[in-house]
């Protein structure tokens, strides 16, 4: 009978043991991989191809911009619009984009939550491999972006990744 009682206990134990393993692992997992996704945001393709043979670009310094450059395979349009309050959520993308400002003002905030401003009219180069979120923090007029991106063979233009840290969202 006592050997009964020692073997149930050591089972719990070992269920208890495998049942926290568990939970931690999962508490691990969700904070890695909680993404931010897109809110009042719509888009539409304006063009997609391939290149017949890729194109090595670089637009940075070693350090960022994808280092020593990047094999450019497929190029992609998009119009993208966000209605007054949306955002893009954070995220990264698989190469540079081209950004033109059709209407309205994109604010994108940097990894440090740092906003810059970009009205209509504006083009700007996203290196494409840092963390950012885009916004339209109108609360009336309607903003339509262009972007172009520039990707490798296989490359996703949109990456998601966790908020860095910012209070806002």
């Amino acid at each position: 009978m006592k050997g009964t009682f020692l073997s149930t206990k050591r089972v719990l134990t070992i269920f208890v043991a495998a049942a926290l393993a568990i939970l931690i692992g999962a508490l691990a997992l969700v904070g890695r991989t909680t993404a931010t996704p897109p809110s009042g945001v719509s888009s539409a393709t304006i063009a997609d191809g391939n290149l017949p043979e890729p194109v090595r670009l670089k637009f940075r310094d070693e350090s960022l911009g994808f280092g020593s450059g990047l094999d450019i395979k497929r190029i992609l349009t998009l119009r993208l619009e966000a209605q007054p309050g949306g955002t893009f959520g954070w995220h990264q993308h698989g190469g540079p984009v081209w950004v033109v400002v059709n209407s309205g003002t994109l604010t994108i905030y940097n990894a440090a939550c740092q906003p810059r401003s970009f009205p209509a009219g504006s083009v700007y180069l996203d290196p494409g491999d840092d963390t950012h979120l885009g916004r339209n923090e109108s609360s009336s007029e309607l903003l339509v972006v262009h972007a172009t991106f520039m990707l490798p063979d296989g490359g996703p233009p949109r990456i998601d990744v966790p908020n860095p840290g910012c209070s806002f969202q």
